[in-house]
């Protein structure tokens, strides 16, 4: 597989280097830290796969041809990197002293990183997207999700998985997960719900931990691939990294969004070795420069404390970003990968449908965060946590800037600054070349950013982090100061003066050609207040905790926070010192069904929320499965004053009939066997049910269980459960005679699911029952026969009787046989069978008997005990 382009950077870039330095690399300084801690893997005489970063493609392959040395080549990157299978004691002895040799690692196996188990989009406000642009669903948008397959039977990926070669074999239930917080279309349940629900969705095997090739990407238009996954800590730049870094720039409009890791609490390694719970991220490719690597938060915003942090192997800020992700950094990035897709989404509809370029999308993203921890950039938290809505307004207001600068060259832009601005935000990204593997410092084109105030000349400098491997530095505040080895930089200030700033880029140290860049910037007003959930699209669980959230510019500590259920003729108190700062608080919502409001109260202002309906969650049964139809019911909600019920679609869930029944029979037509049902509030939907397979309910044609069971050693206990009374006449216990079966017991009217019988008259051996269901329209429906076993006077039972030839005899007992032989013989007395009984229970195959009549002889410790006849046929 070969890729063109900016793959060619690498090599020239490469070549640059080599000529300044005039010198050979070691060949130890050659190997990757993971070869340099595992050297058994240069003396193994065992194949296995190897990366190799060479200055010249050509040389290499010539050198391998000549020496015939078994270094198979399996895979060109134009720029240098080759995938080959070799011995590693070739690597040693005839690969790693040649001067084209650059650098050599081993591929390692990825795990998949922990899954989210909870559901909120409210954190990271994508709620409010999605009621600001519904329209805005990712169509005509494919996302990638690298590692294992999902399952495709997803009913929440319905109609929008693509199959391709790129896929793996194995199918994970976290590929799963990580594909429906992405694009889950919520047909099984609300928590089914992705970021972008239109969007189509192909999976790429993480077994090869490279970028796919760039005609992959074009050819299947993936404009967003997501790396849930990880290795081991790894502390370097890697031919991995080096090929992340050259994918963006070779792929236009693409983005790789990784997740940081869950090893935060890990000691680190490499320049930080030693260090406790920092520079901890899993996997070198996450050294990457130009990609989004993404840290996990909670709830409320905290950085978890099994998320990986920062700072990269040289310094760098990462994680650049920090999102949900209850459990791990996996969710965590899928939410963002999904945001992302929204603003490609926005972009594309504006722009002609072009993609926005990957730098525009990294500084919104990274200028539109909320800051968490520490003030300004840290390692634990990034930029700050994944604010979508505020991405997408400066999306919307097109708050961003475009240009390029070369060797020393300066670009400046104004920008006018309002009264009342309680912060001013901005950012600057670019999209850096590829590095060498294995590189001290991974920048190679250096810019700078300053924020001038026109009024007087001040001069502001970007956030810098201290990056010397010291614990208590790398927990320090940022400063201001010139920044020399992030390809991202920002600047903020409290509460600016009114007037026009100018903002200049500076390219520092660029070796060769422009760089392109762009800038993000915001203006935060003072005193605002904006409820961020719940919104009229979301909806408040009854009788539970929600987690209800605003944000707020605010000096104020605390408001008054209060709901009403009347459309605000009244109001109740939820919290009389709502912490506005923390910008969420539990309230218990009432156990009712219905619209509510909220609203907070502020120095004398008020805000008032959404109107949001207030339910609880239904709970669709099958009250009958039969051949023709099927009959699903909910049980009535107080305030609900009709119900809609939904059938699964092509791709998503339809509705079918809005009544105020509490059932609906569906036929067997062929139609979607997925159900499920909201409760309406007038016009406003309520929370959508559990969405069920009515055929997997474990409800057959009205009955749901029957079973009969041995009582008191001599009663035969019936129970009986059917799924509804509907059209129901009576309900029968019977038993199987000599004559067929007989009524024992029957139930008419029928006015409960619940049917139990006591049978007195066992016979000794076998007594068979079954439940016949009569309907009014004069069908029956029956039951599967269940046997009780009696021993009453016998030792032994014997069925069935007549047997198939080609069947087994089941042999009863009443205690443990010990010594116990089973004997068949003839109509003329040969014996025909003899068989050891050891269990209680057991089944004897027949050696394909003639069909006739057979006499049983069961014998104790030599001594006859049962004896019989038996028909086979």
């Amino acid at each position: 597989m070969k890729q063109t382009g900016l793959w060619l950077l690498i090599f020239t870039l490469t070549t640059q280097l080599v000529v300044a330095q005039k010198r050979v690399i070691p060949a130890n300084r050659k190997l990757s830290p993971v070869l340099q801690n595992n050297t058994k893997l240069l003396t193994s005489k065992q194949e296995q796969v190897f990366w190799i970063v060479t200055s010249n493609i050509d040389s290499a392959r010539n050198y391998f041809n000549t020496k015939q040395a078994s270094v198979r080549i399996i895979q060109e990157y134009a720029g240098g990197l080759l995938v080959v299978t070799a011995r590693g004691t070739q690597i040693d002895s005839l690969v790693l002293s040649q001067p084209f040799v650059r650098f050599v690692d081993v591929p390692r196996q990825p795990h998949e990183e922990l899954a989210i188990s909870t559901y909120d989009n409210s954190l990271n406000t994508i709620n409010m997207v999605h009621k600001q642009f519904p329209g805005l669903k990712g169509n005509d948008l494919v996302v990638s999700v690298k590692e294992n397959k999902p399952d495709t039977g997803d009913i929440d990926l319905k109609g929008r998985y693509i199959s391709t070669p790129l896929s793996s074999a194995l199918i994970s239930s976290h590929a799963s997960y990580m594909c429906t917080i992405i694009a889950g279309g919520e047909n099984s349940y609300y928590t089914g719900g992705g970021v972008v629900p239109a969007a189509s969705v192909i999976s790429s095997n993480f077994a090869s931990l490279l970028p796919d090739a760039d005609n992959d990407y074009k050819q299947h238009r993936v404009s967003v691939q997501n790396h849930s996954y990880g290795t081991g800590i790894e502390n370097y730049y890697g031919a991995d990294a080096a090929a992340y870094d050259a994918s963006l720039i070779n792929n236009p409009g693409l983005l790789h969004v990784f997740s940081s890791g869950n090893s935060g609490n890990l000691v680190s390694t490499g320049p930080y070795a030693g260090i406790n719970n920092m520079a901890n991220l899993t996997g070198s490719f996450k050294m990457a420069k130009n990609i989004l690597t993404v840290g996990a938060t909670d709830s409320f915003g905290t950085v978890a404390y099994l998320s990986s942090r920062g700072p990269a192997y040289d310094g760098r800020i990462k994680p650049e970003l920090v999102a949900f992700g209850e459990d791990g950094s996996s969710g965590a990035a899928a939410h963002t990968s999904g945001t992302v897709l929204l603003l490609q989404q926005f972009y594309k509809e504006k722009h002609n449908n072009n993609l926005p370029p990957a730098s525009l999308l990294k500084a919104v993203l990274l200028n539109s965060a909320d800051d968490r921890g520490t003030a300004g950039p840290d390692y634990l938290s990034g930029y700050g946590s994944l604010n979508a809505w505020k991405a997408m307004q400066g999306m919307v207001n097109e708050q961003y800037l475009t240009g390029s600068v070369t060797q020393g060259g300066v670009q400046t832009f104004s920008l006018p600054v309002p009264a009342n601005t309680r912060q001013l935000k901005i950012t600057l990204c670019w999209l850096d070349p590829p590095a060498i593997a294995n590189a001290q410092k991974a920048l190679i084109n250096d810019l700078d950013i300053e924020l001038v105030y026109n009024g007087n000349g001040q001069v502001w400098l970007p956030w810098v982090l201290s990056p010397a491997p010291i614990l208590d530095s790398l927990l320090l505040p940022a400063v201001r100061k010139k920044d020399t080895l992030n390809p991202v930089e920002q600047i903020t200030l409290l509460n600016p003066v009114a007037g026009t700033y100018t903002i200049r880029v500076k390219g520092s140290a660029i070796p060769g050609g422009s760089q392109a860049f762009h800038i993000a910037w915001q203006t935060d007003a003072a005193d605002q207040f904006q409820w961020q959930f719940p919104l009229g699209i979301d909806h408040v669980r009854s009788g539970e905790n929600n987690l209800v959230r605003w944000s707020s510019t605010f000096n104020t500590a605390a408001g008054l926070l209060e709901y009403s259920l009347n459309q605000g003729a009244t109001w109740l108190p939820v919290n009389d010192a709502a912490p506005l700062a923390a910008g969420s608080t539990y309230w218990l919502a009432p156990d009712t069904c219905g619209t509510a409001l909220l609203r907070m109260s502020i120095n004398g202002q008020s805000f008032i929320s959404d109107t949001f309906a207030i339910a609880p969650t239904p709970l669709v049964q099958v009250g009958f499965n039969c051949p023709d139809s099927a009959m699903l019911f909910w049980d009535r909600i107080p305030g609900a004053t009709s119900y809609r019920v939904y059938r699964l679609g092509e791709k998503y869930l339809e509705p079918v009939v809005t009544s105020a029944d509490t059932s609906i029979i569906v036929r067997q037509s062929g139609n979607s066997v997925y159900y499920t049902i909201a409760p309406m509030i007038g016009d406003r939907e309520g929370l959508k049910a559990y969405t069920i397979n009515y055929q997997l309910q474990g409800v057959d044609c009205y009955l749901k269980t029957f079973f009969a069971d041995l009582v008191n050693g001599n009663t035969g206990s019936l129970y009986a459960e059917i799924g509804t009374t509907f059209n129901v006449k009576s309900i029968t216990f019977e038993k199987l005679t000599g004559t067929g079966y007989q009524a024992l017991h029957t139930i008419q009217p029928v006015t409960d699911i619940i049917f139990e019988y006591s049978d007195t008259k066992l016979v000794d051996g076998v007594n068979t029952y079954r439940v016949k269901v009569e309907l009014n329209n004069g069908h029956f429906a029956y039951s599967n026969p269940q046997s009780i076993y009696y021993f009453l006077t016998t030792r032994y039972i014997i069925f069935p009787n007549p047997v198939s030839s080609t069947g087994s005899l089941w042999v009863l007992t009443k205690e443990e046989p010990q010594n116990t032989q089973l004997l068949l013989f003839n109509t003329v007395g040969q014996k025909v069978l003899q068989y050891r009984l050891t269990q209680t229970a057991e089944a004897i195959p027949l050696p394909g008997l003639k069909n006739g009549v057979y006499f049983i002889s069961i014998q104790k410790n030599g001594k006859r005990e049962f004896s019989g006849k038996v028909m086979v046929r």
